[in-house]
Parts: structure tokens; sequence; C-alpha cells
């Protein structure tokens, strides 16, 4: 393990401590839970947790279209003789 990559599960065992209302006698259990999400858990294959993306939804275009109704049509100007 790098340093680096330790000291990502360091910092990710205490936001989860901290998360955790500073619990006592739980450090190895952050610890655990931390190296899990950074590294994966290479006995089972599952890759680390990768930040959640929001699911796009797609805008319903013919709600769009009825809520804006649609101006009236200026009348055309009489034909000049």
């Amino acid at each position: 393990m790098t340093e680096t990559t330790e000291i990502k599960i360091r910092d990710r065992a205490y936001a989860l401590w901290q998360q955790n209302g500073c619990a006592e006698g739980h450090d190895w259990d952050f610890w655990l839970q931390a190296e899990r999400e950074i590294l994966g858990d290479a006995a089972t294959g599952v890759p680390p947790q990768a930040k959640a993306a929001r699911p796009r939804v797609a805008k319903p275009k013919a709600a769009a279209a009825e809520a804006k109704p649609k101006a009236a049509a200026k009348p055309k100007a009489p034909a000049k003789p």
C-alpha cells in the first residue's frame, strides 16, 4: 500500500468516525470500511465505490409545450389596391 493510499484511507476513516458521532471503540471498523471504499474488496472482485451518479431524468416535451400557451396570430393587413 502506498503512502498516498494510506493517507486517503486514514482521511476517509476519520470522516466516517465523525459521521458516526465520534464513536469510541470502532476505529478498526471505520478503517476497514474506508479501506473497502478506497481499494475495493479484492477477494470478491468488488470494485471501489464510485460517487453515485445522479440519474438523468428526461424532461417531458409535451408538458412543456402545454405549459406555455401559444400567442394569438396577428391578423393580416388588408391588401393595398
